[in-house]
């Protein structure tokens, strides 16, 4: 489902997507982590000071060269092992519109970010179809990858070099930012009016220490699904939800009448596709995959296919930002 079934899904899903949470009616009727320091000594060893290297969170590994033709991997490669297996494994949201999320109707995943799996699909076997997808929660996108649970993530996480340290991240495929959102009626209207109330975040993700360095003294209400979020807000238990605008936007199609996306950016989110450490030539290769899509406009495309909202004032980035790559 592309936006063809967006008119019907803005007052369905968020009926569909919350059953089995406690709303109010008035929801369901509405358009869905010491070391102890040592102990001192009378004559502590010299100790020397090392500059950790520096990072560019946004460099990921250059591809080996030109893309394979389809279902004519490497052998011996990650790639060839999931041509052989006869699918991709990717972990998405769920709960997202636009990005990953249930549709109501066909009770399918889909979004921006399943699509970019079917690319990488295509990629392999000629068929964007070959894909299995598996929900997976905010707080677990890396966990999965580390524990080969999938073969991809592909669910808005934003590259940091913290991250890096623990799976591969392709290039940057998307630039958000971080956000608020929300009640039309509230009291908050900017980040200063968070200070004293409270916030919703999703464990996991970088909007929590991020919007305790803007604002100290807000009270941050942690949840494991971002929906979870504009349920606690509808419900008034929280003033705003902090996370990307990407997400934001979706909740603000669910309710537009109750929800409003401020305009500020509080920090900028670039997302990346996850794959494990233990096989870095799939790292490359996804890497190749989004540099082809990025000459023959298909990604662009993508992004005006899903996001272009001019009944919501948002519209895309104007093109995909250039692939970024470590020097060695």
């Amino acid at each position: 489902m592309g936006r063809r079934a967006l008119a019907v899904f803005s007052g369905v899903l968020a009926v569909a997507a919350l059953a089995g949470c406690a709303t109010s009616s008035n929801t369901a009727n509405r358009s869905a982590r010491d070391a102890f320091a040592p102990p001192a000594t009378t004559a502590p060893a010299p100790t020397t000071t090392t500059t950790a290297p520096s990072c560019n969170a946004r460099q990921s590994q250059r591809p080996d060269g030109a893309l394979p033709a389809p279902g004519q991997m490497p052998a011996g490669s990650y790639m060839d092992e999931i041509r052989s297996r006869g699918h991709l494994t990717v972990g998405v949201d769920q709960n997202t519109v636009l990005w990953g999320y249930r549709d109501p109707i066909t009770g399918t995943i889909d979004g921006f970010d399943v699509a970019l799996a079917r690319e990488i699909a295509r990629a392999i076997f000629g068929d964007p179809t070959k894909v299995k997808l598996r929900a997976v929660v905010t707080g677990k996108r890396l966990d999965v990858v580390e524990n080969k649970d999938v073969d991809l993530v592909a669910s808005q996480i934003t590259v940091t070099c913290g991250r890096r340290q623990l799976v591969d991240l392709s290039t940057v495929y998307y630039d958000a930012y971080q956000s608020l959102l929300v009640r039309r009626d509230g009291p908050v209207q900017n980040v200063q009016d968070l200070n004293g109330r409270t916030v919703c975040a999703t464990r996991g993700s970088t909007s929590i220490d991020n919007i305790k360095s803007k604002a100290p003294k807000a009270r941050i209400y942690p949840v494991d699904a971002r929906i979870d979020c504009l349920v606690a807000l509808q419900e008034g238990r929280v003033d705003a939800i902090t996370s990307d605008n990407t997400i934001l936007l979706g909740f603000e199609m669910q309710d537009p009448q109750n929800t409003q996306l401020l305009d500020v950016n509080l920090e900028s989110e670039p997302y990346g596709l996850a794959t494990s450490k233990d096989h870095p030539e799939f790292g490359r290769f996804v890497n190749a995959v989004l540099d082809e899509l990025r000459a023959n406009g298909r990604l662009e495309q993508l992004y005006h296919e899903w996001f272009d909202r001019p009944d919501l004032g948002f519209t895309p980035p104007p093109v995909p930002p250039p692939a970024e790559y470590r020097v060695s």
